[in-house]
C-alpha cells in the first residue's frame, strides 16, 4: 500500500467522505427536536421515547466497494432544560466489542495487529462554513464531531468529542488529499481540550494468547467528555442515548439553538475499519 493510500484511510477512519457522486437536487432530511416532558434515563432501552417521532435517515456507502450493511438509523431528537438528546438506533447482526487486539504469533514470538474491529457511531454538527458530509467536496467548514465506539467509549459513558476542520489552505497538524476538483483539501481532527479517553500499550513478552491493545482512562475529565451516552446492543441492533448541555460554554463545542435549524451528518461503521462504513447526505435538525 503506498504512503498516499495509507494516510488516506487512516483521515477517513472517523470519515463522513464519500466518493460516490451525491444525487441531483436532493432535498436534506430534517430531524426535529421535540420538547420533552422529562428527562430520559440514559440505560440503553429507549422505552422512554416510545411517543417521540423518529426519523429514519438513510445511510449511502463511502466509496465503491465497502462491506459495511448498515443502510439507514433511526434517529430520535428531544430537548428537556438545558440539554439535548438523542435517541440512535440501528440493525446490527453481530455485537462487535473487540478492537485491534495484540494477538500472539508463534512462529515470530511476537503480538501482532488482529483483525477484529469495534462498531462505531459518528455524527457531526456544523460550527462554521458551508458544512457537507463530503469531506473532499471542496466545501469549508468547522463542525462538532461526537464519535461513539463500543470498545474505545461505551464502557465510560461517554462518545469521544472533538472537531473536524476541512480547509483549502493548509492546516496545523493536518493532512492533505486531493478534493473533488482536483485541488488539495487539508483535514484535521483534533480530540476536545482534556484527558485522553484511552491509551495504547503494547506487550514485549506473552502473557495471554489475546492481549487488549486500548486502556481507557479512569474517569477522564474535560470538553473531551462532554457527551454522555449508554449504547446497548440486543435482540439484533444498537441502541444508543445520548446527552449533552445545549452550551457547555466550551469552544470547541458546538452551541445547540432553542430554535431554528442546525446542519449535520452521521456515519455508522459495522466492525469495520479505515473508510468501510455508510454515510448519510446533509441532515437538518430542527429545534
Amino acid at each position: 500500500m503506498s504512503t498516499m493510500r495509507s494516510s488516506f484511510t487512516i483521515c477517513l477512519i472517523l470519515g463522513f467522505s464519500s466518493t460516490l457522486a451525491p444525487a441531483a437536487d436532493a432535498v436534506a432530511t430534517t430531524v426535529t427536536m421535540h420538547a420533552l416532558t422529562s428527562e430520559p434515563a440514559l440505560d440503553g432501552d429507549g422505552k422512554e421515547w416510545a411517543d417521540v417521532p423518529v426519523t429514519r435517515v438513510a445511510l449511502k456507502p463511502s466509496r465503491s466497494g465497502v462491506t459495511t450493511a448498515v443502510n439507514s438509523v433511526d434517529v430520535k431528537g428531544g430537548l428537556h432544560r438545558d440539554y439535548v438528546y438523542f435517541l440512535v438506533e440501528w440493525e446490527d447482526s453481530s455485537e462487535d466489542k473487540v478492537h485491534k487486539p495484540w494477538v500472539w504469533d508463534k512462529e515470530t514470538g511476537k503480538y501482532v495487529a488482529g483483525p477484529q474491529r469495534e462498531d462505531r457511531f459518528a455524527m457531526q454538527f456544523v460550527m462554521d462554513g458551508e458544512y457537507s458530509t463530503d469531506w473532499l467536496s471542496g466545501k469549508e467548514y468547522k463542525a462538532d464531531m461526537w464519535h461513539w465506539k463500543s470498545v474505545r467509549s461505551n464502557p465510560l459513558g461517554l462518545i469521544h468529542d472533538k472537531q473536524t476542520f476541512i480547509s483549502t489552505k493548509k492546516l496545523t497538524k493536518s493532512r492533505d488529499f486531493p478534493g473533488a476538483n482536483g485541488a488539495k483539501v487539508y483535514i484535521s481532527r483534533p480530540s476536545d481540550a482534556g484527558d485522553k479517553l484511552y491509551t495504547t500499550k503494547r506487550y514485549a513478552k506473552f502473557e495471554k494468547d489475546v492481549m487488549p491493545k486500548y486502556l481507557l482512562a479512569n474517569d477522564p475529565q474535560g470538553s473531551v467528555a462532554d457527551v454522555k451516552v449508554k449504547g446497548k446492543w440486543q435482540n439484533g441492533k444498537w441502541c444508543l442515548e445520548i446527552r449533552r448541555k445545549r452550551d457547555t460554554g466550551h469552544p470547541d463545542d458546538v452551541v445547540f439553538p432553542t430554535s431554528g435549524t442546525l446542519v449535520g451528518g452521521i456515519a455508522i461503521y459495522d466492525h469495520s475499519a479505515d473508510d468501510d462504513h455508510t454515510v448519510s447526505d446533509n441532515l437538518v435538525f430542527q429545534f
